[in-house]
């Protein structure tokens, strides 16, 4: 591969690693929004734009995140195999994205429930 796709991988690898920081934030605050929100429509009408965007900016991570992963797996034993770590890595890449899959998941429900929430409410 050329050094300027090498260097692609790498961009890559990093806006992958940043939507899924992205993307736990929104699944937090989704979350936190989705509990504590009363049902008081000025306050709803108030925090409308808040939740729409925290629910774009997490569908799209999420969406980066699925891609960019693709592009990661593809290239992750020319790019990041640490020969020092050995087949070791193995279980440490399973354990971590075991639980980054369910904080993914977790965070996606919350995105999801907000979502149907705003448009509950808008209705």
């Amino acid at each position: 591969m050329s050094s300027t796709g090498a260097l692609l991988v790498m961009f890559n690898n990093y806006f992958h690693d940043l939507a899924t920081a992205l993307f736990a934030v929104c699944g937090v605050a989704a979350f936190v929004l989705h509990r504590r929100v009363g049902t008081e429509a000025k306050l709803a009408e108030v925090l409308l734009p808040v939740v729409r965007a925290i629910v774009r900016v997490g569908y799209g991570a999420f969406c980066w995140i699925m891609a960019a992963g693709v592009v990661r797996a593809v290239t992750y034993k020319q790019y990041e195999w640490s020969e020092a770590a050995g087949r070791n890595q193995i279980a440490v890449l399973g354990v971590k994205h075991a639980v980054l899959g369910t904080a993914t998941l977790l965070g996606l429900v919350m995105i999801i429930r907000l979502h149907r929430r705003m448009k509950r409410e808008r209705q």
